[in-house]
């Protein structure tokens, strides 16, 4: 709440109207269910797994261009598919209230590794199944986990530190 009412001072809230403000958003937390409590607990556990199982399912269906393209073409789509990616990934993170700093630094290392990691495989699959079907389009697994890691995580790095947006909760 500390970093609320310091930020509203900031963009010239009254005393008054940052009490009212921090007042009700404490009633409303009062209110809450114990499930929805239970929820928001978990809600960060749960958008893990959800990310790394939707990374993994872009992995897959990678599988097809990697075996169809090459070159400038190849790689342009998996930028965009980690930018874009990267980018939803960031908007849902940014709207989860109360993640603190802790949660932002492992989720920062954790989903580009896991990424790097499918995409990686990914590219391994798709050269072994070129191989096996005879085609003679293989591609740099390493290369590729690369440029779809740093696509990825380009968002978050723009927001956190271009941008300086700071929006978990300060310890």
């Amino acid at each position: 709440m500390q970093n609320l009412i310091k930020m509203l001072e900031k963009r010239g809230w009254s005393k008054k109207e940052i009490l009212e403000a921090v007042g009700k958003i404490h009633k409303a937390k009062q209110l809450k269910t114990p499930e929805t409590r239970f929820l928001e607990k978990r809600i960060y556990w749960i958008l893990l797994v959800v990310i790394i199982a939707a990374n993994f399912a872009i992995s897959v269906a990678l599988i097809p261009i990697l075996m169809v393209l090459k070159g400038i073409f190849l790689y342009s789509i998996i930028m965009t598919l980690g930018i874009v990616f990267g980018l939803l990934f960031e908007l849902v993170i940014r709207s989860i209230e109360h993640l603190e700093k802790k949660h932002h630094i492992f989720i920062a290392v954790l989903i580009p590794l896991t990424a790097l990691a499918n995409v990686f495989v990914i590219s391994k699959i798709s050269n072994n199944l070129a191989r096996t079907l005879q085609l003679k389009n293989f591609q740099n697994p390493i290369l590729i986990s690369i440029i779809y890691a740093a696509s990825f995580v380009l968002p978050y790095i723009i927001y956190r530190f271009v941008l300086k947006i700071e929006y978990y909760v300060k310890e």
